[in-house]
């Protein structure tokens, strides 16, 4: 999930969010302030519901963040770096730069987003009370009544046990260590996930059907959204396997063709591009360092007039620090990354020089080679 609007970074980690943020906020506070609200405050101001609405919304994308803090925080614990959080309009996600090391701290990161969801609903719940017993704005009462029940469902609803749900990566914990085997543990919570996600769509279809309920619709999508994600975590889960064990070093192109910040488009077409067997291309500064990289279909966007005045410098995507690697780097990680630049997976620096590249291609390639390698010749 790619973030749009960057929000910073909390205890050290980037934190964004998707576009789709905005939209469920929007949908939140209209619910509330044109729904749940008048109903258990009638004959309130119209304003007043709308002025508890949108920050209640607000406060639970909020409660979000901490979810995913938490399974931020506590991986780190474990020595799991974490890339970036990225909040969209069906909750958060953390992107972990490994898997955990153990299933004890599988276990512990999955069971801390429940945890402080469970936690938010309690201090919710107990700050609805307060105001209720101070003889506080009925409004208000509802309102933090309202966030505080739905944190606690929402770690109830985490809890069910499917990836790739938090209750999945429990059940994960749980079958790794059983078996001490993370690969078929990861397969079967992924499996499971896929009956969780069907159930819900089939709950979600039978609400509309039966009882002409519009709610339905929105856990039918849930149910869609969990089955496309455990099916993406079972193929990376296959992939992941494939790679277990090598090296950036076992699996790039050493030595690959590259491009200079000086270099004109139409340079570095004649000489190298037309020629190279590769899509994409690092650059190199003047002095020799890494300083982007660039693809064929970018230089095929710049106008033919522009290219001889048009240098690589200035058309270049900026390399981050995750797709930089040592050929002693595990080559598993790379697979989570999209391209950066065409086939570009990763840019392998040695002793400060260029040693090679990791395209998405070569990847592919291993992958479906290891799997004729698992299947029976007989």
């Amino acid at each position: 999930m790619k973030q749009t609007v960057p929000l910073g970074r909390v205890a050290g980690i980037r934190v964004g969010m998707h576009w789709s943020v905005l939209v469920m906020v929007a949908l939140i506070a209209w619910l509330l302030g044109a729904g749940f609200l008048p109903a258990l405050t009638p004959h309130q101001p119209t304003a007043e519901y709308w002025e508890a609405a949108v920050p209640c919304a607000a406060a639970f994308m909020a409660a979000l963040l901490a979810h995913e803090l938490a399974h931020s925080l506590v991986a780190r614990r474990y020595g799991v770096p974490v890339t970036s959080i990225t909040l969209w309009a069906l909750g958060g996600i953390s992107e972990l730069g490994r898997e955990p090391p153990t299933a004890r701290a599988d276990l512990r990161i999955a069971v801390a987003g429940p945890a402080a969801s469970l936690g938010a609903g309690l201090v919710f719940g107990g700050l609805a009370a307060a105001v209720h017993a101070s003889g506080g704005p009925g409004i208000a009462v509802a309102a933090l009544a309202w966030l505080g029940a739905e944190n606690v469902l929402l770690a109830v609803f985490n809890l069910l046990p499917g990836a790739p749900l938090d209750g999945g990566r429990i059940l994960r914990a749980y079958l790794w260590r059983r078996h001490g085997d993370r690969v078929r543990a990861a397969q079967s919570a992924a499996t499971a996930g896929r009956v969780v996600g069907a159930v819900l769509m089939a709950i979600g279809i039978g609400e509309v059907l039966l009882w002409a309920n519009i709610g339905g619709l929105l856990l039918a999508l849930i149910g869609m959204f969990v089955i496309s994600a455990a099916a993406a975590e079972a193929t990376a889960e296959t992939a992941a396997a494939a790679l277990a064990g090598m090296r950036v070093g076992d699996v790039m192109t050493p030595d690959p063709d590259i491009g200079g910040t000086w270099m004109t488009v139409a340079d570095f077409i004649d000489r190298i591009a037309l020629t190279s067997a590769q899509a994409g291309f690092p650059v190199v500064a003047p002095g020799g360092s890494l300083a982007g990289a660039t693809g064929v279909s970018r230089l095929a966007r710049v106008p033919p007039p522009s290219r001889a005045s048009t240098t690589l410098g200035q058309i270049l995507t900026p390399v981050p620090p995750t797709y930089v690697a040592a050929p002693d780097d595990p080559a598993a990680p790379l697979l989570g990354h999209p391209p950066l630049a065409d086939d570009l997976a990763a840019i392998v620096i040695s002793d400060g020089r260029i040693a090679g590249i990791v395209t998405v291609t070569r990847l592919r390639q291993i992958i479906h080679r290891e799997a004729l390698r698992a299947q029976p010749t007989r």
